[in-house]
């Protein structure tokens, strides 16, 4: 798949300056004292397993049972290095950094395989492809874009899968369930279910379907583009994932998004 982008660079997000942060930390200590930086890089790890681990759990996401088992692992190694002398426990440090090596090449494989990557970025850059006018820019209001046929255990399915596949963030209301493709981390973290600021597709009972951009998402883009026919795009992308994965053909769906070869880790 070759097009040209219609999203602007990314910039460095909340997380990524985060890490950033703790990373420096973590080399200053080292300078002063070798058990202190390591046992900072245990408080490192184990929240990061925290987080990896409410992830797991918030979005069903199979690969996270590895991230969070390596960095389990490299919490006690880190812990045992502080606490322990590594030659009367050889034997336990050879078997927990065997597993953390295991673990964290798995991870490591994981992540290039864009297993564990928020696909935000590919939907937008999806549903802008289509769309080249720049005519009646932004306007505050969510668009019935069509209709789709689905019961509503196809769609439970469907929501499942997007939800697995780090698509979008469902929100399961009385009469539909609201797909957020941009849900941030804390409010995922935190099992929020406020989503009427982000940009969202919904499916109703009635089998019709609603598309919402937000302003901050609709700057994203290098041109301000019609933005019906954005929110158009994006209602009928859905569309055709739920489609393709009622049909079996879900994988479609994914190897669409690694065929646009953006950055592995991040939303860029």
């Amino acid at each position: 798949m070759s097009f040209g982008r219609k999203l602007k660079s990314p910039v460095l997000s909340t997380e990524a300056i985060i890490g950033i942060v703790a990373l420096t930390s973590f080399f200053f200590l080292l300078i002063f004292s070798f058990r202190l930086a390591i046992g900072f890089g245990s408080l490192i790890t184990i929240f990061a397993a925290m987080l990896s681990l409410v992830i797991l759990i918030r979005t069903g996401n199979p690969y996270y049972i590895v991230t969070v088992v390596a960095q389990l692992a490299g919490t006690c190694l880190l812990l045992m290095i502080t606490l322990l002398d590594i030659v009367d426990y050889k034997p336990y440090f050879i078997a927990v950094a065997g597993l953390m090596v295991v673990f964290m090449t798995l991870m490591l494989i994981f992540i290039l395989q864009r297993k564990m990557k928020w696909r935000t970025r590919e939907v937008l850059e999806m549903a802008a492809s289509p769309v080249n006018e720049s005519n009646n820019g932004f306007t505050n209001r969510p668009l019935q874009v069509g209709k789709a046929n689905y019961s509503l255990a196809e769609l439970k399915a469907f929501s499942s899968f997007l939800r697995k596949n780090l698509i979008a963030i469902p929100v399961k209301e009385s009469d539909r369930i609201v797909f957020v493709v941009n849900m941030p981390l804390g409010r995922v973290l935190l099992f929020n279910r406020r989503y009427r600021d982000r940009s969202w597709v919904s499916f109703d009972h009635e089998g019709n379907v609603i598309a919402h951009i937000t302003q901050e998402d609709y700057f994203l883009f290098k041109d301000q583009l019609t933005f019906d026919q954005l929110c158009e795009s994006l209602g009928k992308q859905f569309i055709r994932f739920f489609q393709d994965h009622n049909s079996g053909a879900g994988q479609k769906i994914i190897e669409q998004f690694d065929a646009m070869k953006l950055n592995i880790i991040t939303e860029g």
